[in-house]
């Protein structure tokens, strides 16, 4: 935090942009729920528009595994469906926790902890780099890591080095740590979080240059 960076007033509208922003990349508006020295805390709900980093060949992103990290991509957009999301990243971490409610029942379904790493304010948006590897946390407090075969593919297929993925595996393991504690910010009650109703679901996509 600088002084040209001050904390987001509650109810502001920001993006969280994923990736190298110089090209096709991940991208949501999303709306300030807390944000001070200890904790930033946005809302994402469903029916958000969203950019996305897409293939160029038309398949899904993960559709063919062995090209997982080295297809050609373009931006496109897309529409954020089925969950409303709270990501809480706690100031320092290399990690966010996503807090997931169905969008039709408001039911709370997990937490899911994206690792993530470099995030940079600017006056509007966020910028900050996805992991690959993630863990999911049941309401029960179980857990399992998600996508350890995409985080060999990363290494194989030259996105990361071998150091690379073992210092992002540790940072699961503080993760997982972290869970056996019930430390913050999982003991915090995010989990009965309720937006503001008059908060409008945004209307159109980020642009794609920041």
């Amino acid at each position: 935090m600088t002084a040209t960076t001050p904390h987001w007033t509650p109810g502001t509208l920001i993006t969280w942009r994923w990736g190298d922003v110089s090209g096709p990349h991940f991208a949501e508006p999303v709306r300030v729920v807390r944000d001070d020295d200890e904790v930033l805390a946005v809302w994402c709900a469903a029916g958000t528009p969203v950019l996305r980093k897409a293939r160029a060949d038309g398949l899904g992103i993960r559709e063919d595994k062995a090209t997982l990290f080295t297809a050609e991509t373009v931006q496109a957009t897309a529409t954020w469906t089925g969950y409303d999301v709270l990501r809480v990243w706690p100031a320092g971490r290399r990690w966010a926790v996503w807090c997931f409610f169905d969008a039709r029942t408001r039911a709370f379904e997990g937490w899911y902890v994206n690792l993530e790493d470099g995030h940079t304010r600017h006056d509007t948006w966020l910028h900050a780099h996805d992991r690959v590897l993630d863990v999911w946390v049941e309401p029960d407090r179980t857990h399992e890591r998600k996508d350890e075969d995409e985080l060999e593919l990363a290494v194989a297929q030259g996105r990361y080095t071998r150091a690379e993925a073992d210092a992002i595996t540790a940072v699961a393991d503080e993760v997982e740590a972290v869970v056996a504690a019930w430390g913050s910010p999982f003991c915090d009650g995010w989990e009965s979080f309720e937006p503001d109703p008059a908060w409008p679901v945004p209307s159109q996509a980020p642009a794609p240059t920041p």
